[in-house]
């Protein structure tokens, strides 16, 4: 069984899950996922957990994302982007001014609340949302807390004069669980235009960048799939390190309490003969196991 994550550039047209069912036949184990849902027209990076890296979910989730894309002044779709019904349209006879659309990209960063779109992979009830919104159906959604630590413009504009609409590439960062379409959708409304996403890539993701990401069909292709598995030992780099004694690892082994260790760090990844074994959290200088991985290193 292989443990670890492997980076993969997601092409347009496949759910994660597919790329997951994919990946899995590749690997030859039922032990796969991801950290971070990408919609179907949606390109870039995919985080494929492996193994006892699927343990790791919630730790390698919590850093921001970074999107790049291109949204559409003077159209609104049901489903946020280029894929749903045009229920809106509105004709630009110019251009935006680029200090008004300066001035809105800069009022998302900080905290905020953000309704999930109805077209997502959000359980209610346990349904997805997208499963009652193909049925037309439309159910009040709780408001869930935002971070955009970043939100602007890139490039120059592309303004369609015939159609009356303003083409802007961008980029965002944001924390997990930010919809980027609905933000689009959002930045539309704040200028009381219609807006919508039509191309949108994620270039990084829990650390990790595109640039050192594979294309899906190199691995589905390869002969040697081992060579694509970041190993579980240099996964989450900010957390401190510490290699216990052979007697500690007795203790760890059996889920036990580690005595004061000589650094002072709330979590800590615990080694053993090179291998990542667990991670432990300290409780009033003893250190008690939250995350047990456990495993002979291939």
């Amino acid at each position: 069984m292989y443990n670890g994550i492997v980076l993969v550039d997601k092409p347009a047209g496949l759910t994660s899950f597919d790329v997951v069912a994919k990946l899995r036949h590749v690997f030859h184990q039922k032990e796969i996922g991801h950290t971070g849902t990408l919609d179907p027209s949606v390109t870039g990076l995919l985080v494929i957990v492996l193994g006892k890296a699927t343990k790791l979910i919630d730790f390698l989730q919590q850093n921001q994302k970074q999107y790049r894309g291109t949204l559409i002044l003077g159209i609104k779709t049901d489903t946020q982007d280029m894929d749903g019904r045009v229920t809106e349209v509105q004709f630009l006879p110019s251009p935006v001014s680029d200090d008004r659309k300066r001035t809105i990209f800069e009022s998302f960063i900080g905290s905020s609340k953000q309704i999930p779109p109805m077209y997502s992979a959000v359980r209610v009830n346990g349904k997805h949302l997208y499963e009652l919104a193909r049925k037309g159906q439309t159910i009040e959604r709780r408001a869930r807390e935002i971070n955009v630590t970043d939100f602007h413009q890139i490039g120059s504009v592309n303004f369609d004069a015939a159609k009356g609409q303003e083409f802007i590439n961008f980029t965002a960062t944001v924390s997990k669980g930010t919809y980027i379409r609905t933000l689009v959708e959002d930045f539309g409304a704040r200028m009381s235009l219609p807006a919508t996403m039509a191309k949108l890539r994620r270039v990084k993701a829990d650390s990790y960048d595109i640039e050192d990401a594979y294309d899906l069909d190199e691995i589905l292709n390869s002969q040697d799939p081992k060579r694509f598995v970041m190993p579980l030992e240099k996964l989450l780099p900010g957390l401190a390190k510490y290699s216990i004694s052979e007697s500690d690892w007795e203790l760890v082994k059996n889920g036990g309490w580690l005595k004061k260790l000589p650094i002072s760090v709330s979590l800590v990844k615990i080694f053993y003969n090179q291998s990542f074994q667990a991670i432990y959290q300290n409780d009033q200088d003893l250190y008690k196991p939250l995350k047990m991985l456990i495993h002979e290193n291939n």
